[in-house]
């Protein structure tokens, strides 16, 4: 039997003296057993929430890995200002690094509409590091079972080393899981050392402006920094 449910964790704000001290709040929504095709209601309903939540720390971007290559990559650029470096043997397609192959919901999945690609790492882990920082992530993770796997893990240093553990679903399916932070982060790692064959997908990170962007920034500052500059000029004449 299919079970649902959608859970919304606030963890205490962790202190470490006056140096260190945050607040992390985590989302997660399970789909046990659903199929490939969804609906995921509990998982999108966690999604929604998040997405709500981190829009108070900025604009983000959806890492869907529909512009990567398929195939076994130990390093590559996700998105702007987004790399991606992951551990654990190739196994192929439908279980290691970008596939397009859907070997049921008890492996990983797309959950990209209209999509094909996802991320698997199995018996590895994924770090993927933030040009910027960040002080949120979320990811749908697919085809984690009970059975091979006992820990699966969110790695980060917000200032000191934090653990988020993501449920685990007893007959795949698809879960979502995703946290904020007030103190920023440079990279997160997601982490399974076991032979379950899972996968990620639709990641949603914090985004970052492109170089162009940030030199039309800049030239917009400058032109109202010299518009202020005469006015003030004019008023002193």
């Amino acid at each position: 039997m299919r079970s649902m449910k959608t859970v919304i964790a606030v963890a205490a704000f962790a202190a470490l003296g006056s140096a260190h001290a945050s607040t992390i709040n985590i989302y997660t929504g399970s789909d046990d057993g659903a199929p490939v095709a969804g609906p995921w209601a509990s998982s999108t309903a966690a999604e929604a929430t998040f997405t709500a939540a981190a829009s108070s720390f900025g604009l983000s971007q959806l890492i869907t890995f529909e512009s990567q290559p398929v195939g076994y990559n130990a390093n590559f650029t996700a998105a702007p200002g987004v790399t991606v470096a992951l551990t654990g043997a190739n196994y192929g397609a439908g279980l290691s690094g970008v596939s397009n192959t859907t070997l049921g919901n008890l492996y990983g999945f797309n959950v990209t509409s209209g999509g094909a690609n996802w991320l698997g790492f199995p018996n590895g882990s994924a770090k993927f590091s933030f040009a910027g920082g960040a002080n949120f992530f979320g990811a749908y993770i697919t085809g984690v079972q009970r059975e091979f796997t006992s820990s699966l893990t969110i790695g980060f240093n917000d200032g000191s080393s934090q653990t988020v553990f993501v449920p685990i679903n007893v007959n795949g399916g698809a879960t979502y899981l995703g946290f904020t932070d007030t103190s920023s982060f440079n990279s997160v790692t997601i982490s399974n050392i076991s032979n379950d064959a899972w996968g990620i997908d639709n990641v949603t990170v914090a985004a970052v402006p492109e170089p162009a962007s940030i030199a039309l920034l800049l030239a917009g500052l400058g032109v109202v920094g010299g518009v202020a500059r005469r006015g003030a000029a004019r008023k002193e004449k």
